[in-house]
């Protein structure tokens, strides 16, 4: 095998990965991104060709001879035996066929060799050998993907949602966009109830989504066309308010455990920044980040937020209705001055990453927005390029 020495390389497509001398041998698995391909033995091909044409020849000769028998013994009732003698020799020919299949199934294929299909990078996991494509543009799911995304048309018991983030404007005129489907029996009612969905609730969709809403989804079904079903049944997901969307190429977010992270301590280091106001809790900052390229960043919500809501409702309330109302106060309260520019920074420090190609991680993003604290850069000026390559430049080594 000649693949051991590939493992994350940037391979192009056509490229040969790794070759084996036959398939019993089992020197790799194909995996995503690449196609196996035989070998073409030069030296017997032409031999092969003329056993062929020779067989041809002969087999056109032998039916030549047997119609000319058939003529001379034409007569009555020989149109019944000449049938009878037709249907078997069809059977014959039926029979030799498939043991000709079956022998070419048994015979040795000959060497192979595992070809790239896209440009990406190789992945190697044991014999497996898949090549992850680099692509800016395309985001393919899977199931238990987390996607930021935003509602573009509501009816048929579902909603569409495109999975660019873009307005519901763009994507009518963009036929070529990638859009999921939101089924309505994938969605949480109002109040946590759970039953079976009925035309009443058809009827009161727009109640939860309409059209230009950001939420966020999961990934519960991707069908064989490629169209993926999402629901948010989970806790975590629902509608995002208040905060601030960026977008980036599917291909810098990576899977990751938890893609709910939490960034804490951003604020300048003086006293009048570290002031925050007292809706505003700590002043931690909540990133969202989605696998198809979409980023949501808001407040962290407060922790008095929720204790001031359970001391006014019942112990039994579910945690569904707790929930809701903490989102319905996130969504009224207004953010103070010092949180905008936490989550502004945050957001010019994903820039950065973007703009240099880096990959979006916590980490990533919390080197950058500290280093930018470290050297006093105001959050106007992250973006200038002098600024960009300076406070990239620990993600980049």
């Amino acid at each position: 095998m000649a693949a051991e020495s590939l493992h994350h390389h940037f391979v192009l497509p056509g490229q040969v990965l790794a070759t084996s001398l036959s398939e019993s041998e089992g020197g790799f698995l194909r995996g995503h991104g690449t196609y196996i391909e035989l070998v073409p033995d030069e030296s017997g091909a032409d031999q092969n060709d003329d056993e062929m044409m020779g067989g041809d020849i002969k087999q056109q000769g032998g039916m030549a001879g047997t119609s000319k028998k058939k003529k001379k013994n034409a007569g009555w009732g020989s149109d019944k035996k000449s049938t009878i003698m037709q249907m078997e020799d069809d059977n014959d020919a039926t029979t030799d066929k498939h043991d000709e299949n079956d022998e070419r199934n048994d015979l040795p294929r000959g060497p192979q060799r595992l070809i790239a299909s896209v440009a990406g990078t190789v992945e190697r996991v044991n014999k497996l050998i898949s090549v992850i494509p680099l692509s800016p543009s395309i985001y393919t799911g899977q199931v238990g993907d987390l996607i930021v995304g935003r509602i573009v048309g509501v009816g048929g018991s579902r909603w569409k949602v495109s999975l660019s983030c873009s307005a519901p404007s763009a994507s009518a005129s963009n036929g070529s966009m990638k859009e999921g489907q939101l089924p309505l029996s994938g969605v949480n009612l109002p109040g946590g109830v759970q039953r079976i969905r009925t035309s009443e609730d058809v009827l009161a969709m727009r109640n939860l989504f309409r059209e230009g809403d950001l939420l966020t989804c999961e990934v519960q079904q991707v069908q064989k066309d490629g169209t993926l079903i999402l629901h948010t049944r989970s806790l975590r997901y629902g509608k995002l308010d208040n905060g601030v969307l960026i977008t980036v190429p599917p291909s810098l977010v990576g899977r990751r455990k938890n893609h709910f992270v939490t960034l804490k301590g951003l604020s300048p280091q003086n006293n009048d920044a570290m002031e925050t106001d007292s809706e505003d809790g700590e002043g931690d900052v909540d990133v969202y980040l989605g696998l198809n390229g979409g980023i949501w960043i808001q407040r962290t919500i407060p922790s008095e937020w929720e204790n001031a809501i359970r001391a006014d409702q019942d112990e039994r309330a579910p945690l569904a209705e707790t929930l809701q109302k903490l989102r319905h106060r996130h969504a009224t309260t207004r953010v103070s001055p010092s949180m905008r520019e936490s989550i502004a920074r945050v957001r010019n420090s994903i820039e950065c990453l973007r703009l240099v190609h880096c990959q979006i991680t916590p980490d990533s993003i919390e080197k950058v927005a500290r280093a930018s604290l470290d050297e006093g850069v105001r959050i106007s000026d992250m973006l200038l390029p002098e600024m960009v390559i300076k406070l990239t430049e620990g993600t980049r080594q």
